[in-house]
C-alpha cells in the first residue's frame, strides 16, 4: 500500500458508520447466550449469510454442545497462505436482557448486551473487508474467518478446530474488546485455571457428640489460607476463592464443603506450579478427605518474537492511520491464547470501549471505526515474516 491507500481507507470506513450501526443493531438484537445452541445457530446463519454476501465459502462444522463454528474463507484471493481473523457470536447475557438492557445509541456511544464483546468485533472483519475489496486492493494473504459459539465459557467444543486452523494460518488478529476506553492492544494475557475442592469430613451432633464428627469446612479453612500464600502478584501470579459453601445445620459438624477457585498467571511455568500444588493437597485432619476437580485452562498470551514483530506492525500500521495506539496486559482469557501458542497472534483488535460483562457494556463508535481501519491496513501489510 500506499500512503495515499491509508487515507481513503479511513475516509470510506468513516462513510459506512451507519452501516456498521445497522449491522452492529442486527446482531444484537439476537439474543446468543453460550449454551443456547438455537439462539446462537441463528445467529451464526446471520453472520455466515453476511459473509457469503461478501465473496466469502463458507463452512459450518456442528459441536456437541455448542452451535458448532463457521468457517468463512474469501475466494476472490488467490494466495498460498492464509490470516486468521478469530471471534465468537456467543455472550454472557440471557435471553431477555434487551428488556433490562436495551439497544441504545446517544451520541458516540452504542450500550447493549454484547456490543463490546464481541459483536462489533465481527462487524468490524465484515467492514474491513468490504471496504478493501472496494477499494481494490489486495492482501498478501487470504482472509479466514473463524466464529465460534462457545468462547465464554472456554471454547471447549472449539478448542481443536482452534488448534487446527492456528496451525495452518500465518497470522491471527482477534477482534475482542481492546483495553478500556483508552483502547490498548492486549499484547499479553494471563492464562487461566478453574477449580472446584470437595471436602468431606464425617457428620456429628455437635452437641452430644462432637468428638466423633470430622468437621469438613475446619480442613477447608487450612486449605483455603494455604491457598491465598499462593498469591504473587509481582509475578502475576492470583488465585482466588471466589465461593465456597458447607455444612448443614448450626448444630451439625459439617461433613462437607466445596470451594470455587480462579487461577490467573503471566507464565505457564507459574501455572503449573500452582496446579501441581492444588492437585498433591493432602488433608490434615484424619478421616478427612479431599476431591478435586478442574485445572488448567487456556495458556497465556506471551510477548515472544513473533509476536512482538506482529505488534511493531500493528504500531507501523497505526502511525500511517494518525491514530496513536498503546500495548497492555489483560487478565482474562481469549480465544487468542489457543492460537498464540501456534503463531503470531495479535488480541484486543477489535472495539474502543468498556463495561464487558456488566450492565454498563458499551462502545465508542468513532474509535471503533478507526480501529476497524487499523483492522483492514493490517490484513493488508506484506510484513509477515
Amino acid at each position: 500500500m500506499n500512503s495515499s491507500d491509508y487515507g481513503k481507507i479511513k475516509e470510506l470506513i468513516s462513510n459506512y458508520k451507519e452501516w456498521f450501526i445497522n449491522r452492529l443493531r442486527k446482531y444484537v438484537e439476537v439474543e446468543t447466550p453460550t449454551g443456547d445452541t438455537i439462539q446462537n445457530r441463528k445467529l451464526l446463519n446471520t453472520i455466515a449469510a453476511d459473509f457469503r454476501d461478501l465473496g466469502f465459502e463458507v463452512e459450518w462444522k456442528e459441536s456437541v454442545s455448542s452451535a458448532g463454528q463457521i468457517f468463512c474463507r474469501l475466494k476472490s484471493v488467490n494466495t498460498e497462505e492464509d490470516q486468521l481473523m478469530i471471534g465468537h457470536a456467543d455472550t454472557v447475557w440471557p435471553v431477555g436482557t434487551l428488556e433490562e438492557i436495551p439497544w441504545k445509541i446517544d451520541e458516540n456511544v452504542i450500550t447493549g448486551p454484547g456490543v463490546y464483546d464481541m459483536k462489533s468485533g465481527i462487524v468490524m472483519m465484515q467492514l474491513s473487508i468490504k471496504v478493501m475489496k472496494e477499494l481494490g486492493l489486495n492482501p498478501v494473504l487470504r482472509p479466514v474467518v473463524m466464529i465460534t459459539s462457545d468462547e465464554e465459557t472456554g471454547s471447549r467444543d472449539s478448542w481443536d478446530e482452534i488448534e487446527k486452523i492456528a496451525k495452518e494460518v500465518k497470522r491471527v488478529f482477534v477482534p475482542e474488546p481492546s483495553i478500556g476506553l483508552e483502547g490498548k492492544i492486549k499484547t499479553q494475557r494471563k492464562g487461566s485455571g478453574r477449580y472446584q475442592i470437595t471436602v468431606k469430613g464425617r457428620e456429628a451432633h455437635s452437641g452430644v457428640e462432637p468428638e466423633k464428627g470430622v468437621s469438613a469446612v475446619v480442613e477447608m479453612s487450612t486449605i483455603v489460607q494455604n491457598l491465598d500464600k499462593l498469591n504473587d502478584y509481582e509475578k502475576g501470579v492470583s488465585l482466588n476463592v471466589g465461593m465456597i459453601s458447607g455444612g448443614k445445620a448450626v448444630n451439625v459438624v459439617p461433613g462437607e464443603c466445596t470451594i470455587h477457585i480462579d487461577l490467573r498467571f503471566l507464565k505457564n511455568e507459574d501455572g503449573e506450579e500452582v496446579d501441581r500444588y492444588i492437585k498433591e493437597l493432602e488433608p490434615q485432619l484424619k478421616g478427612a478427605e479431599i476431591l478435586i476437580e478442574g485445572g488448567l485452562r487456556r495458556p497465556p498470551i506471551i510477548q515472544n518474537e513473533r509476536n512482538e514483530k506482529l505488534w511493531k506492525l500493528v504500531k507501523e500500521c497505526a502511525n500511517q492511520l494518525d491514530l496513536s495506539i498503546e500495548q497492555g496486559l489483560s487478565g482474562g482469557g481469549s480465544d487468542g491464547s489457543i492460537t498464540s501458542q501456534f503463531t503470531a497472534t495479535i488480541d484486543g483488535m477489535g472495539p474502543v470501549g468498556e463495561g464487558a460483562h456488566s450492565p454498563s457494556e458499551k462502545i465508542l463508535v468513532h474509535e471503533t471505526l478507526d480501529r476497524a481501519s487499523l483492522l483492514t491496513a493490517m490484513l493488508l501489510a506484506d510484513d509477515v515474516g
